[in-house]
């Protein structure tokens, strides 16, 4: 697994699992808008608000905190649109679980169980975009390492 975050996914996702099920390979995926959106929602919210601020005759220091906020307030909407999923290879299943959309790293419910050896990629880029449970999900580079391997598993 790729990182420390693997392991305390993992470790927090062990009431979603079947008793002795053991994951071999972890994947962080987010559904919902294309992650580049979230970035055009922040700075559009920016600008606005910046303006908007400027028009009201607020400038200087006041003007670009009332931006950041509007910044902020766009992040946050953004956020409202995307969905978190933490995708297990175990030595039984392929599974998909659910996250909330803010903040927390505690899994809400099982998505799906596929079949063992359930393929997704190819992935290129920094946000690759798979299909998986009849979601579209994005990939980040930094997981893409572990979703290449998502290829049947030779037990034994």
């Amino acid at each position: 697994m790729s990182s420390k975050l693997a392991g305390k996914v993992v470790a927090r996702a062990q009431e979603f699992l079947r008793p002795g099920e053991q994951v071999r390979r972890v994947v962080i995926a987010q559904g919902g808008i294309n992650p580049r959106l979230q970035i055009a929602f922040l700075m559009v919210a920016f600008i606005g608000v910046r303006i908007l601020s400027t028009a009201m005759g607020l400038a200087g220091d006041a003007g670009i905190f009332m931006g950041a906020l509007g910044g902020l307030a766009g992040a946050l909407l953004a956020n409202g649109f995307i969905t978190r999923r933490a995708v297990f290879v175990t030595d039984q299943d392929v599974v998909v679980l659910a996250y909330g959309r803010f903040g927390g790293v505690r899994p809400t419910r099982v998505i799906a169980r596929l079949p063992q050896g359930t393929r997704i990629g190819p992935m290129s880029g920094t946000w690759a975009q798979i299909e998986l449970a009849g979601e579209r999900l994005w990939v980040h580079k930094k997981w893409q390492g572990d979703a290449a391997a998502f290829t049947p598993v030779q037990l034994g």
